[in-house]
């Protein structure tokens, strides 16, 4: 009779063991941030980028211009971007504000980027970016896409190789569309991206990824939309509803005073 209840405490304790070992090692896998939940700003551009993508990527630059404001956290995210994605490089420019929604062409190391319509492939602010703000850098960016399809139909069209200006592959300008990226004193922080770098897209996406709200949060920059708060609330549900009771928890005999 012992040895049967030695063997049942045995068999109880194995399998307090395996459970134990299969709840640390899923809690450990869950831990680890493999692929970041980034919240889209347009539903019709493309998803984050899968590991294996990553992988296949080709060495590219992004260039970002942001205020000056914003060094400390834009470069504590762009060192765990790179280490994210190890074939692109991260050039950033921190300006005043006053200097942020401009073109620049004065950087000689851009001579790779000819082809593209602006030396800059995003801007971050420590502001709301509205429509009315985008007006001019629109349209600076619309100018500097025509020069470029001026320049080609030129080219196409010397030596003697004329070229009808139809057949030519000529680029529209991209059109500005701010994303929110945080929250500061209720304010939205806003970003524009300004060419079809695929690097920008990516960064974009990190930025709004868990990962990136989490390094924002330590300089006192809040996620954007409560993205944190459905989480949180998708496993603790009990704990938003409990809040809102209590706000609007009426003392009774306060009411009934109230009432003679």
């Amino acid at each position: 009779m012992r040895d049967y209840k030695l063997l049942l405490a045995g068999l109880i304790l194995l399998l307090l063991i395996i459970f134990i070992a299969i709840f640390t090692w899923l809690w450990s896998s869950n831990r680890k941030n493999i692929d970041p939940l980034p919240i889209m700003a347009n539903a019709n551009e493309p998803s984050a980028t899968t590991q294996d993508e990553v992988n296949t990527l080709t060495d590219s630059t992004l260039y970002i211009k942001a205020e000056e404001d914003l060094q400390a956290p834009l470069d504590d995210i762009i060192v765990s971007f790179e280490s994210r994605y190890p074939h692109v490089q991260v050039v950033p420019s921190y300006v005043p504000a006053s200097d942020l929604l401009t073109l620049s062409n004065a950087n000689p190391s851009h001579d790779k980027r000819s082809e593209l319509v602006a030396d800059i492939d995003m801007i971050i602010a420590n502001d709301s970016l509205s429509a009315d703000r985008l007006t001019p850098l629109q349209a600076e960016l619309k100018a500097a896409q025509d020069k470029i399809n001026l320049d080609k139909e030129n080219i196409n069209n010397t030596d003697d190789k004329k070229v009808d200006t139809a057949e030519t592959d000529n680029a529209e300008a991209r059109t500005l569309n701010s994303f929110s990226y945080a929250l500061r004193d209720k304010q939205a922080l806003e970003g524009v991206i300004l060419t079809e770098n695929t690097a920008a897209t990516n960064f974009r996406n990190f930025l709004l990824s868990s990962t990136g709200q989490d390094i924002l949060e330590k300089y006192d920059y809040y996620n954007i939309e409560g993205y944190k708060n459905s989480v949180n609330d998708l496993f603790n549900p009990t704990s938003r509803a409990q809040k809102a009771a209590n706000a609007n928890t009426v003392n009774v005999a306060d009411a009934l005073s109230n009432g003679k």
